[in-house]
C-alpha cells in the first residue's frame, strides 16, 4: 500500500485491468453462456372472414400469414351455402405469423318436402306437419266438404321448402247454413218446390187426419228457424181429410191412384 501512495501510476493501472477483466468476463457470459433471446417475431393481424365465400377467406388467410386450421360445416335457415359464418380466432385479435384460423362455412338451409295431410283431420294434420318442422297457418273456410276437412294446402304435398318451412292449410267450417224457413199452411206442392228451390229434400211425408188443414203442411222437422245446410232432410206433416181422398199426380211425389186414408173401425169411404 505504501507503495501504491508513492506510485499513483500503478493504482490506475490496478483499476484499469479490473475493469478490463469485469467487461470480459460480461461479454463471455452474455455471449457464449447466456446469450439474449431472438427477439420475437411480428404479430399479425386475424381478418374478418365472416359473410365471404369459402375459397376466398382461405385466399385471404395466406395472404395475411396464417392458415387455416379446419373448415366446420353448418346448417344455417338463411345464409347461402358455401359463406362463412363464424371463426376462431375472432377477426381483430392478433396472432403469430403461420398461426391457424378455424372457420365454419355454412352448407345451406335443411330441405324437406312437404307432406301429403290431406286426408287428415284439421287438428292431426297440424300436429304432423309441425311434429315435421314445418310452421302451420290455418284458415278456416265454408265449404261443401264436411267440417274439419283439409280442402287446400300451400305449398301443394311434395313441394321440396326450406326448413323451417311455412304451411297455410285450410279447412272446411262444413256447408254454409240458413234459417229453416216456415211451410205450415203451406200446399204439399208449393212446400216441396220451396224445399228443391232451396236446396233441401223431402224425406218423408207423415199424413194425418185434420179438419183445418187437408193438403196442407201443419208440421215439419227440422222447425222454423233452425239452421240447416243444403241437402238436409226434411219431414212434413201433410193433413188429410176423413174419408177416400183422391190425390191428382203432381209430379214423382204424389200417388195415381186413390189412398185409403188411416182409419180406424167403422170408418166408411165417402159416398158409400
Amino acid at each position: 500500500m505504501g507503495d501504491m501512495k508513492r506510485s499513483p501510476g500503478t493504482a490506475a493501472m490496478v483499476l484499469i485491468l479490473a475493469g478490463t477483466g469485469l467487461a470480459a468476463g460480461y461479454g463471455v457470459s452474455t455471449i457464449w453462456l447466456f446469450p439474449s433471446p431472438e427477439p420475437p417475431p411480428a404479430l399479425q393481424g386475424v381478418p374478418d372472414l365472416r359473410g365471404s365465400p369459402i375459397a376466398g377467406a382461405l385466399a385471404l388467410l395466406v395472404d395475411s400469414g396464417l392458415t387455416a386450421g379446419g373448415v366446420d360445416s353448418i346448417r344455417h335457415p338463411a345464409v347461402p351455402a358455401g359463406t362463412v359464418i363464424g371463426q376462431d380466432p375472432l377477426p381483430g385479435r392478433t396472432a403469430l405469423p403461420g398461426a391457424e384460423v378455424r372457420v365454419a362455412m355454412s352448407i345451406g338451409p335443411e330441405v324437406r318436402s312437404v307432406p301429403d295431410v290431406t286426408r287428415l283431420r284439421g287438428e292431426r294434420a297440424v300436429a304432423t306437419l309441425e311434429a315435421g318442422g314445418f310452421v302451420v297457418q290455418v284458415d278456416t273456410v265454408r265449404s261443401d266438404s264436411p267440417a274439419g276437412q283439409i280442402v287446400a294446402i300451400d305449398p301443394l304435398p311434395g313441394t321440396e321448402t326450406a326448413m323451417p318451412g311455412s304451411v297455410r292449410l285450410q279447412v272446411s267450417q262444413g256447408p254454409p247454413t240458413f234459417p229453416m224457413p216456415s211451410l205450415l199452411g203451406y200446399g204439399e206442392f208449393e212446400a216441396r218446390s220451396l224445399l228443391i228451390a232451396l236446396g233441401l229434400s223431402v224425406s218423408e211425408i207423415d199424413r194425418r187426419y185434420s179438419i183445418l188443414n187437408v193438403n196442407r203442411v201443419f208440421g215439419q222437422n227440422p222447425a222454423p228457424n233452425a239452421e240447416v245446410r243444403s241437402g238436409t232432410h226434411v219431414r212434413l206433416v201433410v193433413g188429410q181429410s176423413m174419408g177416400w181422398t183422391l190425390y191428382e199426380p203432381l209430379g214423382a211425389a204424389f200417388p195415381t191412384h186413390p189412398v185409403r186414408p188411416r182409419t180406424g173401425r167403422g170408418t166408411q169411404p165417402e159416398g158409400r
